[in-house]
């Protein structure tokens, strides 16, 4: 395998992706993040490194919510970006993420009583303990299906009992709200004349310095389950978010080029990303369905460019296990 970055990052990260693709289709078991209370989170850690002097306004208005920014790019341009969204909207929007353990309960309730009726109507008709087994197991079924669809619709996944955030479809979904701020960088990139990989380190430099690291509680005192992870658009309303949240935010703005693609990298207690593109000489990157990523570390507050990771990170990829890749776009 053949890595573009240093001797010692090329033995890194070819080695790591080396066993995410001997793997295949068990890399998902070889994850070693522990589940917290039945739930996967994927990262909460970050880097002290130098800040750009970004600044961030955040207003409540009478009926939207609204969010400055001005930070530095990685050509030392000084750049202003700012998003908002009707009160009512945001509402509704933040609303449908995460899971409620009260609702799952609420399902298996209804499990409980129908495997009961199952049972009286076996008796009451004389039916057979296979015609039984088959009732049950047709109504467990049921059962799973209703759990997996309500996670589904939460922006959840599940992993036999674990949930765990489904980032790419989180990125997917996230897209299209978030393409005012595409729009205004890709008018930016335009007007300073900026190539692909500045419209991606100015994003990158957005959400690593003008958004403050900060991790979301697992489960908010509504008893609302989150992953530990804040939807893009209202991690972008609030001005904070850890390195899964900030990935997604990163990941929703640069899906809205279509020429874009780009993948999740989870790691032990962290989560980046890495964007379809050909490396540089020094840049860390992994490989994946045979095409090379260079890697993005979006949860500040260090200011990294594009291809440029944590010594933590390039650790934790050293180890050559415990982690995975999953697309986005």
């Amino acid at each position: 395998m053949r890595c573009g970055v240093g001797v010692r990052a090329a033995v890194v990260c070819c080695a790591a992706f080396g066993v995410a693709v001997v793997l295949g289709a068990r890399w998902e078991r070889a994850l070693v993040i522990e589940p917290v209370d039945g739930v996967r989170l994927y990262g909460q850690s970050s880097e002290n490194g130098p800040s750009n002097g970004a600044t961030q306004r955040l207003q409540t208005l009478a009926g939207a919510l609204a969010a400055s920014y001005s930070f530095t790019n990685f050509n030392q341009d000084r750049l202003a970006i700012e998003f908002r969204l009707a009160r009512a909207a945001w509402a509704r929007y933040d609303g449908t993420f995460g899971y409620y353990k009260r609702d799952i309960a609420a399902i298996d309730a209804w499990h409980n009583a129908a495997r009961q009726g199952a049972y009286k109507l076996a008796v009451k008709q004389r039916r057979g303990q296979a015609q039984l087994d088959a009732a049950m197991v047709s109504l467990q079924g049921e059962r799973d299906a209703k759990v997996r669809d309500y996670m589904t619709a939460r922006g959840f996944k599940l992993d036999g009992d674990v949930a765990a955030v489904d980032i790419p479809a989180l990125v997917k979904k996230n897209g299209p709200l978030l393409n005012p701020v595409g729009q205004t960088l890709d008018r930016i990139a335009i007007q300073r004349g900026y190539a692909s990989d500045s419209l991606i380190g100015a994003a990158a430099s957005l959400v690593q310095t003008a958004l403050a690291y900060r991790a979301p509680p697992a489960v908010e005192p509504d008893g609302r389950h989150t992953g530990g992870l804040l939807p893009p658009a209202t991690a972008l309303l609030k001005g904070w978010g850890d390195c899964d949240t900030k990935t997604a935010l990163l990941s929703s703005i640069l899906v809205n080029w279509p020429q874009m693609r780009a993948v999740g990298v989870a790691v032990p207690g962290h989560y980046l990303m890495g964007v379809l593109r050909i490396p540089n000489k020094g840049d860390a990157f992994v490989e994946y369905d045979g095409l090379q990523y260079v890697l993005i570390e979006p949860a500040g507050p260090a200011w990294l460019p594009p291809g440029q990771i944590a010594q933590s990170t390039l650790t934790l990829l050293e180890a050559g296990d415990g982690f995975k890749i999953e697309p986005f776009f």
